[in-house]
């Protein structure tokens, strides 16, 4: 009897940690969709930023010029 309750005893011990691989499982599969997601926004990103007319020449400001 004793080795009955026991066994009950250990078997119920286990449960939880299959529960903690099934968790972690999903949480690997969230992990891969975000990050698979943050790729995708910074390719956008990118493409985006190649669209977009190159700066103009940067001009030197001279406070003085009026005065000269």
């Amino acid at each position: 009897m004793r080795a009955l309750a026991v066994a009950a005893i250990i078997a119920s011990l286990k449960v939880p940690a299959y529960a903690q691989d099934a968790s972690k499982e999903q949480s690997n599969k969230a992990a891969e969709e975000k990050k698979k997601e943050e790729e995708a926004i910074e390719k956008a990103y990118k493409d985006a930023a190649k669209r977009l007319p190159p700066p103009p020449p940067a001009v030197k400001h001279d406070p003085w010029h009026n005065i000269r």
